[in-house]
């Protein structure tokens, strides 16, 4: 589930100079209170521990709170993640497979939850203010409790005004995933039907009881 629980794009050149103190968490905060749903197409990296982009990706992330979401990849290759409020299934079209895993013990801690879940930020990171870059707010969470629990050791996110620009998450072995949201939309009418899955007839399911 390694691409699911990432985002972003905007890869940090040089030091961020330091904004004012919680400007980060003040402006992440407005973007989420009052957040019902959101749709943005993205554009993926995936970045080695050398630095070097291993793989880029695009597709289309859609969010309806509380706890469903959509991730869908449409370019190099289409894969699809939907989490439907209980279960998180992730459809493999080329290999014809979907897996299905309960919602609530994979997506703990995660960014898909930040999106996703309406809790307090403090309840589930700390905090850290990382400065202006580029005309970017950055802001860093490290999951509470143990290092690397949801499968990174931290997220970043980039705030441009009350707007959620980019999200970044490295994991444990130096690889950053990074992904740049473009023509996001706040609150946007969305299909009850997006949030769903049923696996098309002569696919293969793993998980399921």
């Amino acid at each position: 589930m390694h691409r699911l629980l990432s985002l972003l794009l905007l890869l940090l050149i040089a030091l961020p100079a330091r904004a004012e103190p919680g400007v980060g968490e003040t402006r992440l905060q407005h973007f989420l209170d009052g957040l019902d749903g959101l749709q943005a197409h993205f554009i993926q990296h995936l970045i080695d521990h050398e630095r070097k982009v291993i793989e880029e990706s695009e597709g289309l992330l859609e969010v309806s709170r509380p706890g469903r979401f959509r991730l869908e990849y449409t370019s190099p290759y289409h894969q699809l993640y939907i989490a439907d409020g209980k279960k998180v299934w992730m459809y493999e079209e080329e290999l014809a497979q979907a897996t299905v895993r309960d919602q609530d013990a994979t997506l703990a801690n995660t960014p898909a939850e930040l999106l996703s879940n309406p809790r307090p930020l403090r309840e589930q990171f700390r905090i850290e203010e990382k400065g202006e870059h580029e005309g970017l707010v950055w802001i860093e969470l490290r999951p509470l409790g143990s290092e690397g629990e949801g499968g990174f050791d931290y997220i970043r996110l980039a705030m441009e005004g009350a707007t959620l620009r980019a999200m970044e998450m490295v994991d444990g072995l130096g690889q950053t995933t990074r992904l740049y949201f473009k023509e996001m939309q706040r609150n946007p009418p969305l299909i009850p039907q997006r949030f769903q899955f049923t696996p098309p007839d002569g696919v293969d399911v793993i998980g399921r009881d």
